[in-house]
């Protein structure tokens, strides 16, 4: 099956799938207002509409490890970015969470529309008033009690290997005082010849849970610094993943 027709079908998936569930989105958030604050219920059904992709789009492979390091306590969640596909994979975890995401996401004809009933925080960033207003938004979120899922490069990598961490992310973590929690993606990454929106064929993907990095560990810590780091934990998880993965 040739990318094109593999990426037309993947993305007929989603659109079917979406308008299917469109309306039962916008029902359970009409049902659940009042009592589910946190948008717990609407944000599992959301990890169900991700997950379904994985598991229904032939050839796809998801490995995840490292669940047992998961907690319900409120953090915020940094992960690596290879391509659009991190979204969907992101949901397999099946944690309650809100993304931070670019402002054009939102103007997608439903998802973009799940995005705002869920909560999830809109960045204009090429905009400083917009990004202010992303870290007021930010902390608000967490100190009400929901964690937040953040790709620190900022955009996808098109050469494969982990870009700089931007320190936004860090910075809302030390000003909200809640622990980093890292996320190594390996296996979504295509070939730079890849055009945007096409999908990759059948390949496995292989998804790690690193510890949580707890607020007092990084509490005096520079927030260039403590993104420097944190991309070295997940860059070292990623590579050992590579040598390690079996060819699928």
């Amino acid at each position: 099956m040739s990318r094109l027709i593999f990426s037309s079908y993947v993305w007929l998936m989603i659109i079917i799938i979406t308008l299917i569930l469109s309306p039962i989105f916008f029902l359970v958030w009409l049902i659940t207002l009042l009592f589910d604050k946190k948008l717990l219920v609407l944000h599992h059904l959301a990890n169900f509409w991700g997950s379904l992709f994985t598991i229904l789009v032939p050839g796809w492979k998801v490995e995840i490890s490292g669940k047992e390091n998961l907690s319900k306590r409120t953090k915020i969640f940094v992960a690596n970015h290879q391509s659009q596909e991190d979204i969907l994979v992101i949901y397999r975890l099946w944690i309650p969470f809100r993304w931070i995401s670019k402002a054009e996401v939102f103007k997608i004809p439903f998802y973009g529309w799940f995005m705002r009933l869920k909560g999830d925080i809109r960045l204009q960033r090429s905009s400083k008033a917009s990004i202010k207003k992303m870290i007021i938004d930010a902390e608000k979120v967490l100190k009400a009690g929901s964690s937040i899922t953040v790709f620190p490069e900022g955009t996808r990598s098109k050469t494969g290997k982990i870009g700089n961490f931007k320190e936004g992310a860090f910075k809302i973590a030390k000003e909200a005082e809640v622990p980093i929690q890292p996320i190594a993606i390996h296996g979504t990454n295509y070939p730079f010849i890849y055009p945007r929106g096409m999908f990759k064929g059948k390949h496995k993907v292989q998804i790690k849970v690193l510890n949580e990095i707890p607020y007092s560990d990084f509490r005096n810590k520079e927030t260039k610094l403590l993104a420097e780091e944190v991309k070295r934990l997940i860059e070292k998880e990623v590579n050992n993943m590579k040598m390690s993965a079996n060819v699928y």
